[in-house]
């Protein structure tokens, strides 16, 4: 009897497994961060923006179903590599680095599969606009304080123009105007996409971008852990909504027209 009861449970067990893992292949999980235009919820609680319906278009094509689940964007390689997301789909710059645990400089390409590229950014500084002609250069930010979104682009950024001490870390980007705003740190390092979309509306009339201090060109991409085969099927995914027209579309909704570019490339 026992070893009957144990030959039940055993197969219970494996028939969950199977399902669990029948689900998983029929859905793509993406992590994503609130970041206006791109992953937002409206008012009824449901996804918007432009990387929401670009995954979602890809979802049809791969005949997926999308799931967003919001992560701490420091967190992102360990939600991917423990399985708890299937891609990082929110804004990820490919061409930029990140710190090891012995605090020196990885590419994300090292640690990630990236997607073809599908969008130009570059990082911006945001601070009051009374303050602006405080800074006309990088240099203007030496000893000044900062607030960053921990692991992002920004943070890496900001490594190198002001001491550890002086930098605060959020949990989202978005998280950052308020510090600003409210005094407590000097400056922002920030997504110049979603800096457009904030500075000078709203509650952040009083924000600007600072024009004087330009940082290098990025471009988007979706992240993967590594030896994903959903990388090779994103990958043509893309492709097929840049050829049928669908990308643009969604650019031109979101007003993103200007800086969609599909690359191969992401270096």
């Amino acid at each position: 009897m026992k070893k009957f009861i144990a030959l039940v449970l055993a197969l219970l067990l494996c028939s969950v497994s199977l399902f669990a893992c029948n689900k998983k292949d029929d859905t793509l999980v993406c992590g994503v961060t609130i970041i206006p235009g791109l992953n937002e919820k409206d008012a009824d609680g449901n996804w918007t923006g432009f990387e929401t319906e670009f995954a979602q278009e890809v979802g049809k094509i791969l005949g997926m179903t999308v799931e967003f689940q919001e992560i701490d964007w420091g967190q992102k390689y360990n939600e991917l590599n423990s399985g708890a997301i299937d891609c990082v789909w929110n804004g990820f710059t490919a061409n930029s680095t990140d710190k090891d645990a012995s605090g020196n400089d990885v590419k994300r390409s090292d640690l990630v599969d990236f997607s073809y590229g599908y969008m130009l950014n570059q990082q911006c500084v945001v601070v009051k606009k009374d303050n602006l002609a405080d800074y006309t250069s990088e240099a203007s930010l030496a000893g000044k304080t900062a607030c960053v979104e921990g692991g992002s682009a920004g943070a890496a950024y900001v490594s190198g123009v002001t001491d550890e001490d002086n930098v605060k870390s959020t949990t989202s980007q978005i998280n950052a105007f308020p510090e600003v705003k409210s005094g407590a740190v000097d400056f922002i390092v920030v997504d110049i996409i979603l800096a457009q979309n904030m500075c000078g509306k709203g509650d952040y009339t009083d924000l600007a971008i600072v024009e004087a201090i330009e940082l290098d060109s990025e471009i988007y991409a979706v992240g993967f852990k590594k030896g994903s085969e959903l990388t090779a099927k994103v990958n043509e995914a893309i492709k097929e909504l840049e050829a049928n027209g669908k990308l643009m579309e969604l650019a031109e909704k979101y007003g993103f027209e200007n800086v969609l570019k599909v690359s191969e490339t992401i270096e």
